[in-house]
């Protein structure tokens, strides 16, 4: 589910960007919608049902509008996304506070169907995998996948964001998968509670951005913005890099 921030953070958990359009994996992602599934379409009603308040979640606005060729895959009401899956079965996102949803558009045939969303004091992008049992994630912006098309990247900072870091993910036959990252991190609670980001987000401002793949193991990264460090202050575009030998960590410089 998402994670609004800074007042959404404390309650709805779960589902700057880059300035070029990520490149699309190299299957048909211009492809029709499928058929409608044996279901009747995912379950809104059992989603509401189930439906669990937070105490500080914004009141309840109008459901989002679901685009017409997507509307026997996803239903929304003011609380709640419904999510179909190939199996016929229904998944639940938390919704409240959602007013937009736009670019709503297959990814990966009509497995992986992506969109961005805009909410209270935060705005973000989720996938939803169809596949197996289902499976949606936040990756903050439209990810770039890798030339095979089986990996997608993500990096969004500051931590207002939904997805508040960088991300690696796998696309594997059972559903997707995070393989790598790091990303900003609630601790403790109550007036106690602190947000404790990844280290190479410290002291940087501007705007981070994944900007292609070498190969199927190596993720190309730039920060275009200003470095305050007390050692140095630098400014311009950056080149970062994070590669699965070295755990998918951010580190400075190309991809070797």
């Amino acid at each position: 589910m998402k994670r609004f921030a800074p007042v959404l953070a404390l309650a709805v958990l779960g589902l700057s960007g880059c300035k070029e359009e990520p490149a699309a994996p190299p299957v048909n992602a211009a492809a029709a919608p499928p058929a409608r599934s044996a279901a009747a379409g995912p379950d809104i009603a059992r989603c509401d049902a189930q439906h669990v308040h937070h105490p500080n979640a914004p009141l309840s606005a109008d459901p989002v509008a679901i685009p017409k060729a997507f509307r026997g895959i996803v239903k929304a009401s003011a609380l709640e996304l419904a999510l179909l899956t190939q199996a016929g079965t229904t998944i639940c996102e938390n919704h409240v506070g959602t007013y937009a949803v736009t670019d709503m558009a297959w990814l990966r045939e009509d497995r992986l169907l992506g969109w961005a969303w805009e909410a209270y004091e935060a705005t973000g992008y989720s996938i939803f995998d169809r596949a197996g049992e289902g499976t949606a994630i936040e990756t903050g912006v439209r990810p770039v996948f890798s030339p095979g098309g089986t990996r997608l990247a993500a990096v969004e900072f500051p931590d207002f964001g939904a997805l508040g870091g960088f991300a690696v993910w796998e696309v594997r036959a059972e559903g997707t998968v995070q393989i790598g990252g790091g990303t900003t991190q609630r601790q403790g609670v109550g007036e106690d509670v602190v947000f404790v980001e990844p280290a190479v987000f410290t002291d940087r401002i501007g705007d981070w951005s994944v900007v292609g793949w070498k190969g199927e193991s190596c993720v190309t990264i730039a920060f275009d913005g200003q470095e305050l460090s007390p050692e140095a202050f630098a400014s311009g575009q950056s080149t970062f890099h994070a590669a699965e030998s070295a755990s998918w960590r951010i580190a400075p410089g190309p991809c070797p």
